[in-house]
């Protein structure tokens, strides 16, 4: 007789019912088939047939009420066939004290809960509640020939399992008599290992979870990496094994404290399945994520009150923090990122100690600093973790992927996980100076203040994801968010004016007056690099263009006269940090100056200038954080006042070359305005600050004119020593992470180089008295500053 797949062979629900069966040529069935089943828990049922099965999921007999097996039940083909079930309170046996009959058993797939199982009594749900019990006893002969298969089972308060037999063990990780959530065990037979065993990580007897243990028999269980009686909250009170051959008569696993403590955040886990988390002494509730369903493919995420579409919200592509471990395994605590099983599982198993990784995906659903992950989330792992757990003799340690993140969970008897939590470690920690803690301070201000799909919060996704392995990752992303862009803004402002002062002293004494009230314009374009060796200062390069006019009346004199100039340039900055940061500058100058000669043909003169300047000014900060491009945008202004004195003689060489020394004495005073980033992440204020530039310097230039007619071909080769001697580079700038109430930190300047500077200058023109066009070069030994321009000039 066979019973095909997902069939039964007898069904029973009446009572006081009575099933006697007795076919000589045995019953065979295929899977997920039932033998027998009688719920009437007043029935009885006695089977004499020889049971084979041939495929997986199978039952012999599955009854409430008495049971009596008499006949072989050959189940060790397939997964997680179970010979004997008893339910709702029933009394199953197999044979008796003269009728010993065997039943072999199947292997167990743990991963998906298919339990190869002899004799199995009592049924407690994923909750812990149990929903059926029962008792079984066996007199014959228990063989588990397959790789995790189990004797007998007993679970939940009035459960027992008996064993006045012989239970056989030879499969890897097998199991004599697994006892669990109170239930009760008794041995008078014996347990044992068969000859000449191989296999590890067999048990004879496991107690858990208040179950209890009474051995009077014999367990008597060899080899390496092999227990005879393994408890976890469970008890023995019988005859306790001897240590054979390499095996532990008696291991008894207790669940250590979990707890961790860092930087204010204490994670206070005893051991007992709770955990608390005080971060700076307050006690917090964390932020409770989990998946609606454990399956990659869930649609919503739970995080706190709020439900997340993943889809809709771009979460359900999270990358993974996962790290390749020889003795770890990592947790992806995304909900979607998980595979099942995992692979290398069966090289984790000959492991005796594991590191579980947590990783810090989770945080992204969220905005909180403490994060308790769901079961749906941890499914899949703990799976892994009852497979690696099983034979115990496992120990498991508990870490977080991420440096700025602690974890820890709270452990079941079996090593699976109810919870884990994760606690964000405060950023002041990794601060080794009052500057980098002050902004480090304002970073952690800002962490939860932008909710989940903001780019902010992304940015903090980055910095969840650096790894322990990385602290110069963290520190590159730190030190990009401080916006160094700041340090020398005064520098910058004054070099655009100084663009100006060189068109204005341009106009005015390179180009002749043909009439004594002048008119000169001039559009010019420029460009130029700055760079610097000081850290923390970012080298740039800038183009600029703009309009210069003069306006000169001279007097009968040669040489002698007042006027005034005006003038406006547009400076675009782009800057050479890892983000390409770019500034605009748009500075206007208005000012007089009177020239006086000291001698007759005006070679000896004597010029003084003073001007006011007005600036706008717009800053696009970019910052790298890991692998992505962050900016923030502000705005701001600058105005200031300058003073120049400068004399100088000219000497004629020839009649086209002339040597013109001279000597100047620049005086200016500038300030910023206070920035305010208004837009992007993690923006910055920048405190108001002010500039003295005194500046003295001393040159000389070498001309060469030659007239074509009215038209006149000019060049001029100079060079000058000038030195600051106020404070302009290192203007000691501040700034504080906005909307935060963190204190101010220092931005680096550039150092105060007062060795001075050597500039060079290479000058072009050719006019015909009232058109002309000019071209320029030069060098700055200070800051390596090369420029070059074009300009267009008109007189009138």
């Amino acid at each position: 007789m066979k019973i095909g797949d997902s069939s039964y062979g007898f069904v029973i629900r009446g009572k006081g019912t009575k099933l006697f069966t007795n076919n000589t040529n045995g019953v065979t069935l295929g899977n997920d088939a039932v033998f027998a089943y009688s719920a009437d828990t007043t029935g009885n049922i006695e089977n004499k047939t020889t049971l084979t099965a041939t495929g997986s999921k199978n039952y012999g007999l599955y009854a409430a009420g008495v049971v009596n097996n008499l006949a072989d039940i050959n189940f060790g083909t397939g997964v997680g066939n179970v010979g004997i079930y008893s339910i709702a309170g029933g009394n199953a046996t197999n044979g008796t004290s003269t009728i010993r009959p065997t039943i072999r058993v199947s292997k167990s797939d743990t991963v998906n809960k298919l339990y190869g199982i002899g004799m199995a009594a009592g049924y407690t749900d994923d909750n812990g509640v149990t929903r059926q019990t029962g008792t079984i006893t066996n007199y014959g002969t228990i063989k588990v020939e397959k790789d995790n298969g189990i004797g007998m089972y007993a679970t939940g308060s009035g459960s027992k399992a008996i064993n006045r037999g012989d239970i056989e063990l030879s499969g890897k990780g097998t199991t004599g008599m697994y006892l669990d959530n109170n239930a009760i065990g008794e041995n008078y037979g014996t347990i044992k290992t068969a000859p000449n065993i191989t296999k590890d990580g067999i048990i004879g007897v496991v107690a858990m979870n208040g179950a209890i243990i009474k051995n009077y028999g014999t367990i008597e269980i060899k080899g390496n990496g092999n227990t005879g009686i393994f408890l976890s909250k469970g008890k023995n009170e019988g005859t306790v094994p001897q240590d054979l051959d390499g095996s532990k008569g008696l291991e008894e696993k207790k669940q250590l404290p979990t707890g961790k403590k860092v930087s204010g955040i204490d994670i206070v886990a005893p051991g007992d399945g709770t955990a608390t988390i005080k971060r700076n002494g307050r006690v917090i509730t964390p932020t409770y994520v989990d998946t609606v369903t454990s399956s990659p493919n869930a649609p919503k995420v739970r995080s706190g009150a709020t439900e997340l579409d993943l889809s809709a919200a771009g979460l359900n592509n999270i990358p993974s923090m996962t790290r390749v471990s020889e003795i770890g395994m990592y947790v992806d605590t995304s909900g979607v990122n998980y595979t099942n099983p995992i692979k290398g599982l069966e090289k984790l198993t000959n492991l005796k100690k594991v590191n579980l990784i947590f990783g810090t995906e989770a945080s992204r659903y969220t905005s909180s600093k403490d994060i308790k992950i769901g079961q749906n989330i941890l499914s899949p792992y703990n799976k892994v973790i009852s497979t690696l757990s099983a034979g115990g003799g496992k120990k498991f340690t508990i870490n977080s992927a991420s440096l700025t993140w602690i974890a820890t969970g709270t452990q079941n008897s079996d090593d699976t996980f109810n919870a884990v939590y994760l606690s964000k470690i405060p950023y002041t920690s990794f601060a080794k100076d009052k500057d980098t803690y002050n902004f480090m301070d304002g970073l952690e201000q800002r962490y939860g203040v932008e909710g989940v799909g903001s780019r902010e919060k992304e940015l903090f996704n980055k910095l969840n994801a650096i790894g322990k392995g990385e602290p110069v990752l963290f520190a590159q992303a730190v030190d990009e968010m401080k916006g160094h862009q700041y340090s020398n803004i005064q520098q910058r402002v004054q070099a655009t004016g100084i663009i100006l002062d060189k068109e204005f002293d341009y106009l005015r004494s390179e180009w002749s007056n043909p009439t004594k009230d002048s008119n000169k314009i001039k559009t010019f374009g420029t460009r130029g690099e700055y760079k610097t060796d000081t850290a923390g200062v970012i080298d740039y390069k800038y183009n600029a263009y703009g309009v210069a006019y003069v306006h000169e009346n001279e007097d009968i004199r040669l040489g002698k006269g007042i006027g005034w100039y005006t003038g406006i340039v547009h400076n675009r900055l782009k800057f050479k940090d890892l983000g390409n940061s770019k500034e605009e500058q748009l500075q206007g100058k208005i000012g007089l100056f009177k020239s006086v000669p000291f001698d007759e043909n005006n070679s000896l003169n004597w010029t003084v200038s003073g001007n006011i300047s007005v600036g706008y000014n717009r800053m696009n900060r970019k910052f790298l954080v890991v692998d992505e491009i962050f900016n923030a945008k502000g705005k701001y202004y600058n105005y200031g006042i300058g003073i120049k004195n400068e004399i100088g003689k000219e000497f004629r060489l020839s009649e086209g070359f002339s040597l013109r020394p001279y000597a100047a004495l620049n005086l200016e005073y500038g300030r910023t305005t206070k920035i305010r980033e208004k837009s992007g992440e993690m923006k910055l204020e920048v405190k108001a600050n002010d500039y003295i530039s005194v500046k003295p310097e001393v040159g000389t230039e070498l001309a060469f004119r030659h007239y074509f007619g009215t038209k006149t071909l000019k060049t001029g080769l100079s060079v000058a020593y000038e030195n600051e001697l106020g404070r302009v580079a290192n203007a000691k700038n501040k700034a504080k992470v906005a909307h935060t109430n963190a204190d101010w930190y220092n931005l680096r300047g550039e150092k105060e180089d007062r060795r001075g500077n050597v500039k060079f200058d290479l000058n072009l023109g050719l006019d015909n008295q009232r058109y002309g066009v000019t071209a320029n070069a030069g060098y700055d030994t200070k800051g390596h500053n090369i420029r070059g321009g074009l300009g267009l000039r008109v007189i009138f």
